[in-house]
């Protein structure tokens, strides 16, 4: 929904005559247009705890804001004992070798092609799995490259889930979604690009927290992975960090807070009858 359209919510429950519930869910990371920040919502769910501070600014009352995470598909999730494993075998990954999954979304977009070969030209100790969406172009043409370096090149999936859990580091620009579905698997980010506007301070809150990088240049991706495949601290910290801010729950979490609006608000009907 547009942030604009909350005061419409509002002002049609109101001439409706009939009480009824108003909840507003933050879709951007860190920053967002100040229609969210709803004040007469009955709550307003944070998706990080930045977010969080910024609606108490905007005088948001504290009791009607709760940090639960920015909702995605209840399949992100870490992965179980086992199954890192299990998953790679299933797509005939190499189970042991560190794996780079690199992200072009839905589309394909991006400098997808460019981040493939500087992470698969030549001979390295990772392995990549390249997502081209439904730009059958670009995966046709990565697909008749013959990488030194292992390298998986799929279209448009249905198991991102699968495959995130299947990975050691995701690779792909600042979109709140796909930073949160990271988040969620407790996998590091690595941000090659951003959108001017909300997705830039993104950047900064995946480098702040500590569960990424921005490596907007080729050279620094292929660095950065080096050091990540390495195993050590820097990856052993990142993933920490990604698992401590991981909220794979919110869905739940905030369709639960709907089903105790409305039970409040049919209570509170019940006794003025």
């Amino acid at each position: 929904m547009h942030p604009l359209l909350n005061q419409v919510a509002h002002q049609a429950i109101q001439k409706s005559g009939r009480p009824r519930a108003l909840m507003t869910v933050i879709t951007d990371l860190v920053d967002f247009h100040r229609g969210w920040t709803f004040s007469k919502a009955d709550l307003v769910v944070a998706p990080t705890e930045l977010a969080r501070k910024v609606a108490l600014r905007r005088r948001v009352p504290a009791d009607r804001v709760k940090l639960l995470g920015l909702p995605v598909d209840l399949r992100f999730r870490p992965p179980a004992p086992g199954e890192q494993r299990a998953l790679r075998r299933r797509y005939g990954l190499d189970e042991t070798r560190f794996t780079v999954l690199v992200m072009g979304g839905a589309a394909g977009v991006g400098n997808l092609v460019k981040q493939v070969r500087v992470l698969g030209w030549e001979p390295h100790q990772w392995q990549v799995v390249a997502v081209c969406g439904r730009n059958e172009k670009l995966r046709r043409r990565l697909a008749r490259v013959r990488f030194a370096t292992p390298t998986l090149i799929l279209g448009f999936v249905d198991f991102m889930p699968e495959l995130m859990r299947a990975s050691d580091v995701i690779v792909t620009k600042a979109g709140p979604g796909a930073i949160a579905e990271a988040l969620a698997t407790g996998v590091p980010v690595l941000i090659t690009g951003f959108l001017p506007g909300q997705e830039s301070p993104n950047v900064d809150f995946v480098v702040e927290a500590g569960f990424g990088a921005f490596t907007p240049k080729e050279e620094d991706l292929l660095d950065e992975v080096r050091v990540l495949a390495e195993g050590g601290p820097t990856w052993q910290e990142m993933s920490r960090k990604a698992a401590e801010l991981a909220h794979p729950y919110a869905s739940s979490d905030i369709a639960r807070e709907c089903l105790l609006l409305a039970a409040r608000y049919r209570a509170s009907a019940h006794t003025r009858r």
